[in-house]
């Protein structure tokens, strides 16, 4: 037995190797490396199965890297980071001036034996109640054949992060997170605090606030924020009375059985409120709801192209750290003082018992001792992870800098300044790695598109 679990933890720990392969996409395979890391998938298990991480370089533009490797992380939890390709071979070219940039494709997610549900994403469940328990049974049944579901958690990705760095012959790395992005890379500063000399965290997941404890509070503070803004702008305040628009509307909803459950309407409210560019859309649907018209909302909110989430990911890390780990009665209560209600609450329980629990690390919730300079980056508007996350988590950090970008959601896609500020910014702070060196004050300038007062079909034909 001793023999056998000396084996297994060599084998568990062996150097891991990056494997070049061709680039699936033509016009990438000029600018990255593409490949994989192979980890073991079950890392307490000899001769269990391997996975391959699929796994994208960026190579410094100017040569040799003189900076540590940026990696990033994206959020979900379920999206794969390997999407952002398109983005630092593009526009975001700047931050790979000096430095490599990594992608990696969580376990799950992309090309890391992907873990999708077709019928959970597909356009034909849309706006029906989320998660049903058939669906997700038959997902489980059918993702069991090619992975351990309890296996697909954070400090999974936390360990593959780490092979990764060590595939790729790297001592020192910087991280990129992004909401549950920003969830990994903690647990990474805490699990691996040499490695890491600086880290950009943008709208802030610490663990204790896994979804869904506190999605209708922190989205019911959004949306309060949202109507306020509303009434201070002229033309929205003359066109539209948003929260007497969406009891009528919600009424409207609840007198006709045969149409969109209010519940359903308000989640997608919700995911509106992501980002400035389709936020700003809100009190004119709310509107033409409330008169019975729905075609701006199914407009605002059907899905185009195929979801870039897998459900697998999502369901294994939020029933396992999120569900498994909260007070799920306190959360109830919470829930219902909202107008968003318990619904997310009821759908993503029902779902978690037809999905294996894993078992979270001893350590999940615990502090982050780190030397890293961690930067933390809040949208004011944010509808699922508020400012306050944000408060919280440097405060616990021994070396951290809070900056806020008031008129921004969850990301800021809608806002000026994303080239001239926001990016000027982060690189400078990734340039150095110190704090004291960065100037937060433009972030306050960096605004979102005006308020919709009508079809933007008709007011482009006048």
């Amino acid at each position: 037995m001793i023999l056998l679990a000396l084996a297994a933890t060599i084998a568990a720990t062996a150097q891991p190797t990056f494997v070049e392969k061709l680039c699936a996409e033509s016009a990438l395979a000029k600018l990255a490396r593409c490949g994989t890391v192979e980890v073991p998938e079950d890392r307490t298990l000899q001769g269990g199965r391997r996975l391959q991480l699929n796994v994208m370089v960026f190579p410094a533009t100017a040569g040799k890297a003189v900076l540590p490797p940026l990696f990033d992380i994206d959020g979900g939890p379920g999206l794969p980071d390997t999407k952002n390709a398109g983005f630092y071979a593009t526009v975001g070219s700047a931050y790979r001036a000096r430095r490599d940039v990594v992608l990696v494709d969580q376990r799950g997610t992309g090309g890391s034996n992907p873990l999708s549900c077709p019928e959970l994403a597909s356009a034909e469940v849309a706006y029906k109640p989320l998660y049903s328990r058939d669906a997700v049974a038959r997902c489980r049944k059918l993702l069991e054949a090619k992975a351990d579901l309890k296996l697909y958690l954070t400090h999974q990705a936390v360990a593959d992060l780490d092979a990764v760095r060590a595939a790729l012959g790297y001592n020192k790395i910087d991280l990129f997170g992004l909401s549950y992005g920003t969830t990994v890379a903690l647990r990474y500063l805490a699990t691996y605090p040499q490695r890491v000399r600086a880290a950009v965290l943008l709208s802030v997941a610490p663990p204790s606030a896994m979804p869904p404890a506190s999605h209708a509070p922190a989205a019911q503070r959004a949306l309060d924020l949202l109507f306020a803004e509303c009434a201070a702008e002229l033309a929205c305040r003359k066109a539209f009375d948003p929260p007497n628009d969406l009891d009528r509307a919600l009424q409207r909803l609840s007198a006709d059985k045969a149409s969109l459950p209010g519940e359903i309407f308000l989640e997608k409210l919700r995911s509106l409120m992501y980002q400035p560019s389709t936020s700003r859309r809100i009190p004119w649907i709310i509107n033409r709801a409330a008169s019975g018209n729905l075609k701006p909302f199914y407009d605002s909110t059907f899905p185009r192209g195929t979801s870039p989430y897998y459900d697998g990911v999502f369901l294994s890390v939020t029933c396992s750290e999120g569900l498994a780990l909260m007070n799920f009665q306190a959360a109830v209560a919470k829930a219902r003082a909202t107008r968003f209600g318990d619904y997310r609450l009821q759908r993503q329980r029902k779902a978690c018992d037809e999905w294996p629990k894993g078992e979270a690390a001893a350590d999940f919730l615990g502090p982050v001792n780190s030397p890293a300079s961690v930067l933390l980056i809040s949208g004011g508007m944010d509808p699922v992870t508020p400012p306050q996350w944000a408060e919280a988590v440097a405060k616990s950090l021994r070396h951290a800098r809070l900056v806020a970008i008031p008129a921004s959601g969850h990301v800021f896609d809608g806002l000026s300044g994303i080239d001239t500020c926001f990016d000027p910014l982060v690189l400078k702070f990734l340039d150095t790695g110190d704090l004291r060196e960065i100037d937060p004050a433009c972030l306050d300038k960096m605004q979102p598109p005006p308020f919709t007062t009508s079809d933007p079909a008709t007011a482009a034909g006048q």
